[in-house]
């Protein structure tokens, strides 16, 4: 460069030296010179187009990959490395295109073209064809991250393609602090206790197409507390629900609407006494702003009723917005989002009122890790202001809930979990104070879907 500055050759071996040591944005300038000395300088184009993906820089990029394929049709780098740009740009069908070339070209780069062009193909509803392509993935990329996060997507797929689907669970858990009172005023038992618990889910979509979902589920769930019959649960919950996608303009939108019936029993074993019945409506939209980011607002409004508690019984509203990430090529998620709760209880001469506001932090994570294990990762806070008790209670909770789930074969997975809640519970009622708790739960479960 010293010798001879207008050299395109040596403009085009430094920036490609600078390039080589994952220094992009300065082996840029060098790239643009030796394209600029000699446009037809073999493989400037390729070269200056991976400097500009490699500072995200999309748009700059393409029309390099475009000249490059251009110059060499028949180079499987060059449509994959274009086809992998249209994909970051939202040009779905164009990306497809490419990446189908370029896994017919270069057999190395078969399983990542084909991961791409089907995730853009399940972009654009075309799930059949996605399908194959994530088949593919699995079969020949065996063993890697990317065909991991292949077989998601076929689950994914398998899911939105399902007219009947199922699940169920079994397990054990140990509860450091058993959070729950079927009668009397405290809720908090002070009694660890080993438990049994079994779950169940039971769906069916009977109206089905790509883009809306009319349907219907039950869940079950069973807790077996180990010499602490009193604190047995049985949960009882019939969803109804609508799925619609659409967009507006050029952005993609998913509708929701929700109904939901939850009955549930306290105590004895099976647990047979009636704690409370809910009924709840839900409606929500998700804004799809690119392939990486969406936000969603959602409202459930459920009404509480409660058979020995009548001033519990209440309307609860919950407003949501919530903001989703996905780095990675969707192998992590992040969902941080805030919640606002207004309880309106019933007034009942004689008893404590419920009535409460609870504006509520979280953040969620979900990482897609190697060798089939999941990792999910919840974490919140919340101040639940009892405005109208007399003792002036107000809770303030710090919760977080691990889960570490490794697919076993197929349709079956194990899942490890802990759990642990704060509740710093403060009011003018003489103490102990009866809210204020710790508590953590271990749990390992059995899980098959189908």
């Amino acid at each position: 460069m010293k010798e001879n500055p207008q050299s395109a050759t040596a403009n085009h071996v430094l920036g490609l030296s600078l390039l080589r040591l994952d220094k992009y944005d300065q082996s840029v300038p060098y790239l643009e010179k030796a394209k600029e000395l000699d446009p037809n300088l073999k493989g400037i184009h390729l070269d200056l187009g991976t400097a500009y993906l490699k500072l995200e820089q999309y748009s700059l990029a393409l029309p390099e990959f475009k000249e490059a394929v251009r110059q060499e049709p028949d180079s499987g780098l060059a449509n994959y490395d274009l086809g992998y740009t249209q994909y970051k740009l939202e040009n779905y069908e164009q990306a497809i295109t490419s990446l189908d070339k370029a896994s017919k070209l270069d057999p190395d780069l078969a399983v990542p073209a084909h991961f791409f062009a089907g995730i853009s193909r399940y972009r654009l509803k075309n799930y059949e064809e996605a399908k194959n392509d994530f088949q593919l993935v699995g079969q020949f990329g065996a063993g890697t991250d990317t065909a991991g996060a292949a077989l998601e997507y076929l689950d994914i797929i398998a899911n939105l393609t399902k007219r009947y689907y199922g699940a169920a669970s079994t397990g054990i858990q140990y509860d450091t602090n058993v959070a729950l009172q079927p009668n009397g005023i405290p809720i908090v038992s002070d009694k660890s206790a080993w438990r049994e618990v079994f779950f169940a889910n039971l769906g069916f979509n009977p109206y089905l197409t790509k883009d809306t979902v009319l349907g219907g589920s039950y869940s079950g769930y069973l807790s077996f507390n180990n010499g602490l019959e009193e604190f047995n649960v049985q949960d009882h919950l019939i969803n109804l629900y609508g799925r619609r996608k659409t967009s507006v303009g050029k952005i993609p939108v998913s509708l929701f609407l929700d109904y939901f019936y939850d009955i549930t029993f306290l105590g004895g074993s099976p647990a047979d006494n009636l704690f409370s019945q809910s009924h709840s409506v839900s409606p929500k939209v998700i804004f799809e702003w690119t392939t990486n980011t969406s936000t969603e607002l959602s409202y459930n409004l459920r009404y509480y009723d409660f058979k020995n508690f009548p001033e519990r019984d209440a309307y609860n509203n919950n407003w949501t917005v919530a903001q989703l990430f996905s780095l990675y090529d969707g192998r992590i998620l992040f969902r941080p989002g805030f919640n606002f709760a207004l309880n309106s209880a019933k007034d009942i001469e004689g008893t404590r009122n419920f009535d409460y506001t609870a504006p509520q932090f979280f953040l969620e994570a979900i990482a897609y890790m190697p060798f089939d294990i999941t990792t999910f990762i919840t974490t919140n806070y919340f101040r639940q202001d009892y405005y109208n008790d007399p003792f002036d209670r107000v809770d303030n909770q710090i919760g977080v809930l691990v889960v570490v789930s490794k697919q076993l074969y197929k349709i079956f997975s194990i899942d490890f979990g802990y759990q642990h809640i704060s509740n710093f519970s403060d009011s003018t009622f003489p103490g102990p104070e009866p809210f204020q708790y710790n508590q953590d739960v271990f749990s390992v479960t059995f899980n098959a879907r189908f």
